[in-house]
């Protein structure tokens, strides 16, 4: 009883909560403040506590006897990430897609969509854009091609899977439930992605933060939204600029409503709360 007692009171000191943010801004560029204390404290103990050990300090002692390159790691950040999405989250932004970006888009004359979801959490996000390009370029001749990223392995196995939730349906617009297939029996509280929404969606490990990135890319479009909120400036500076050379001349930004670039000095033109650009497009 005394040992259920301790568990579940331990708490994480000063000295600790440095060492593990200290830690999750150097592998992820995540900030904390001095505020979240409980909520790291909170997300940590269920580790500590799996790995048979009885406080805080034997957790911060065997990670830093790791290597850089080692499981564990992997484990810490993925219960350091938060991974709040939904079904069109923050519609206008679908809108702006649709009625803005696509027509504009489509005079240029390519033949290809390539579109970065650089924060795609569970999949929800990448698999809304994979519906609505479905249907807005369903008679253009024109493909696409979607890179779902995350840092979190966890939520990334949940994308691929593509298997969310019967009720969420509540939250897509009822144009696009053709995107879907009910499961039967056991699964009828579930439904799947079909293959001609999944197909052009691909989900990989990647670090946002790690940069300049280490690729060759041209995104015609990148969504990178609700995840810049958790980045000092300076990390928000190198990340958008890292985008911006990962896009191509004519591309287009979309973060979160709650994020902006304001006083960052990035290379991007401001469009619109939450929208922005470069090259001649808009």
């Amino acid at each position: 009883m005394a040992n259920e007692v301790q568990q579940l009171t331990f708490r994480m000191t000063r000295e600790e909560f440095d060492f593990f943010r200290s830690k999750i801004f150097l592998l992820a560029g995540i900030s904390l403040s001095d505020a979240k204390l409980d909520l790291l404290q909170a997300r940590l103990r269920s580790r500590v506590l799996s790995l048979g050990m009885k406080d805080f300090r034997s957790y911060q002692l065997y990670l830093q006897k790791l290597p850089e390159v080692h499981q564990e790691w992997e484990h810490f950040i993925n219960l350091l990430t938060t991974n709040k999405t939904d079904w069109f989250r923050e519609p206008d932004h679908f809108s702006f897609i649709v009625n803005e970006f696509l027509p504009r888009w489509l005079k240029l004359g390519k033949k290809h969509l390539k579109v970065w979801c650089a924060a795609s959490s569970t999949g929800e996000e990448a698999y809304t854009l994979s519906l609505v390009l479905n249907l807005a370029l369903k008679t253009s001749g024109v493909s696409f091609y979607i890179l779902a990223t995350d840092i979190d392995t966890n939520v990334l196995g949940l994308g691929r899977n593509g298997v969310y939730p019967q009720a969420c349906l509540s939250q897509i617009p009822e144009k696009y439930h053709f995107g879907f297939c009910q499961g039967t029996k056991e699964l009828s509280t579930w439904m799947k992605v079909r293959k001609e929404v999944k197909g052009p969606v691909e989900f990989k490990h990647f670090n946002l933060s790690q940069t300049p990135y280490q690729w060759q890319e041209n995104f015609d479009l990148v969504l990178c939204r609700n995840v810049m909120i958790y980045f000092n400036k300076e990390t928000i500076r190198n990340v958008v600029e890292a985008i911006y050379e990962s896009s191509c001349d004519d591309a287009a930004l979309i973060i979160a409503h709650s994020e902006s670039l304001q006083n960052v000095n990035a290379s991007w033109k401001y469009l619109a709360p939450s929208l922005y650009h470069k090259g001649r497009l808009f």
